[in-house]
């Protein structure tokens, strides 16, 4: 007989997810405060994929206490081909060169593959003497900042919508867990949508829209373009980018010019530059197709007819951004996207595969406040099986990387 499950999940009221397709909460089974993976049914582990895969995000409160070296082990309870290294490396990003390095993430020495991100400085903090976690403020990430007014009514905007990968060397990992530690003790915020709407979050939420939604709101044409379109990433993406600042909404960059020229990007060989298909299969929904693209990172669209075998390349970046942002602007109104409010001690999974996220709020000003500090886990681990193309055929690429 199956052995029952006593893990359990809900969706998130209608009211938080509105028309994202996004969000459910996990309920542990009874007299399991804190997540225990080894009193975890082969149900409870099945029951923990339904709530991910078809929710994309997932949050179970009150865990602080857990220990980081959990994270690890169960990210591979949604992708047991992920590696024992974090996405960004074995090592937090220190080079100056790449735009990662501003956040001054650290990482837990007994747990590498959990880096420390939010905003502040700690002492003697899991076997770090000292640590300083920068939340950036949002005039390094848009081209038009936010005007005074706007910060003073509280007003904050997504820096970069993003999935958790270098797309240099390394693959995305499927999934990415958020452990809050401390919450800052700041008024809500605001962000305001281009139709006027403006919804209130919490102070430091991270934003997420679904790859499927964006998919869905797509024209027949788009949709037709994107199953058939492959995405070559910018060598060393975030150096070749760090100089440049995003839109408003945070899904492309509008201005040209300010691009690291390739011919000076630190070493770098074709074999190791990521190209993935536009469009995702879900592991648990294989037939419902998630849109996925790092709009600010894009360098080049691969498009081939399935019925004649002709090619298209697109390769003036411009033009290129230009494309995916028409594609994407459609997910960005209030009701498509979900911002999670923080609570203290919630561990949050998300499909990284399936959504994009970005950061919110002006925390800057705060940093040396004791009580405005912010501190998360953060584990994404790369995956060593390449994203699969919703419609795969000879000149659709798999493997992850642009063929040489």
């Amino acid at each position: 007989m199956p052995e029952a499950t006593s893990l359990t999940f809900s969706l998130l009221p209608e009211s938080i997810r509105q028309s994202s397709a996004i969000g459910a909460e996990v309920q542990l089974p009874p007299g399991m405060s804190i997540l225990d993976l080894d009193k975890l049914t082969e149900n409870d582990k099945d029951t923990l994929r339904k709530a991910l895969f078809e929710n994309q995000v997932i949050v179970i409160r009150k865990q602080k206490g857990i220990d980081p070296t959990v994270l690890p082990k169960f990210a591979k309870i949604f992708d047991p081909n992920a590696s024992d290294i974090h996405s960004a490396g074995e090592k937090a990003v220190s080079d100056p060169k790449n735009i990662l390095s501003a956040y001054k993430a650290g990482r837990i020495p007994k747990a590498p593959q959990v880096g420390i991100i939010g905003s502040g400085i700690f002492h003697d903090y899991e076997g770090l003497k000292e640590l300083e976690v920068i939340h950036l403020d949002h005039t390094l990430f848009h081209e038009t900042p936010l005007e005074q007014d706007e910060l003073d009514q509280g007003f904050t905007r997504p820096y970069r919508w993003h999935m958790d990968t270098p797309f240099y060397e390394r693959l995305p990992g499927e999934v990415t867990i958020l452990h809050s530690i401390r919450i800052p003790n700041v008024p809500d915020q605001k962000i305001k949508f281009p139709d006027g709407t403006e919804k209130t979050v919490g102070a430091g939420a991270t934003a997420f829209f679904s790859g499927a939604r964006a998919f869905a709101l797509l024209t027949p044409e788009e949709q037709e373009f994107a199953l058939n379109t492959t995405v070559t990433y910018a060598p060393q993406a975030y150096e070749y980018i760090r100089q440049c600042k995003a839109s408003d909404d945070g899904l492309t960059i509008p201005t040209m010019g300010r691009e690291v020229p390739v011919e000076k990007l630190s070493e770098w060989s074709w074999d190791k530059v990521a190209e993935h298909p536009m469009v995702w299969r879900n592991p648990l929904n294989p037939e419902r197709p998630f849109l996925q693209v790092h709009g600010c990172c894009v360098y080049k669209l691969t498009t081939r007819d399935p019925k004649t075998g002709e090619v298209t390349v697109m390769d003036d970046v411009e033009k290129v951004r230009s494309v995916v942002y028409n594609m994407q602007k459609k997910i960005y109104a209030a009701e498509n996207i979900y911002p999670h409010r923080w609570e203290e001690g919630d561990l949050v999974i998300f499909h990284n595969r399936g959504v994009m996220h970005s950061i919110t709020g002006q925390l800057s000003k705060h940093k040396l406040d004791e009580d405005k500090r912010r501190l998360l886990w953060q584990c994404t681990m790369t995956s060593m099986e390449p994203p699969k193309a919703f419609r795969s055929y000879e000149g659709v690429n798999e493997t992850g990387y642009v063929r040489v």
